[in-house]
């Protein structure tokens, strides 16, 4: 299965309350591997929860259209690509668009990205942090 994994996950940085220290000084080692394992793209210092909280709130109300993670880490758009095109969905980044996943069905991709954002809630959780409060409801269906 396609995965969004994190390494190294570091709150060093985290020395405000504001919605933004959160979105931008919790950092870890990002990885977008396909189904093979084969490397999609590698970002070391990668604002993780910021892109959790932007894949919770593309679930939410993205109704199928593409998402292309706009960072405030980032001057380029779409570091995180997902992509609908022909037969399925893409995912890759603009640092390495070259370099895609192979076609992945809507239900592969949700399972993904819902796995990715509740990993990191996780961590938020074990860190004293309301997830709620950083990344938006929780998805998941009971």
């Amino acid at each position: 299965m396609m995965r969004i994994e994190y390494s190294n996950i570091d709150f060093s940085d985290l020395h405000g309350d504001l919605l933004a220290d959160y979105l931008i000084a919790i950092e870890a080692d990002l990885k977008l591997l396909d189904d093979d394992g084969s490397l999609i793209y590698v970002e070391p210092y990668f604002p993780i929860v910021e892109l959790a909280r932007s894949l919770t709130t593309w679930l939410i109300g993205g109704n199928g259209n593409d998402f292309r993670f706009d960072s405030l880490s980032f001057e380029e758009q779409g570091t995180v690509t997902i992509l609908s095109e022909g037969p399925g969905w893409y995912v890759f980044s603009s640092f390495a668009p070259d370099t895609r996943s192979s076609p992945h069905d809507w239900v592969q991709v949700q399972t993904c990205v819902t796995d990715y954002i509740r990993r990191v809630r996780i961590d938020l959780t074990h860190q004293g942090l309301d997830p709620d409060q950083v990344i938006g409801p929780d998805l998941r269906v009971d």
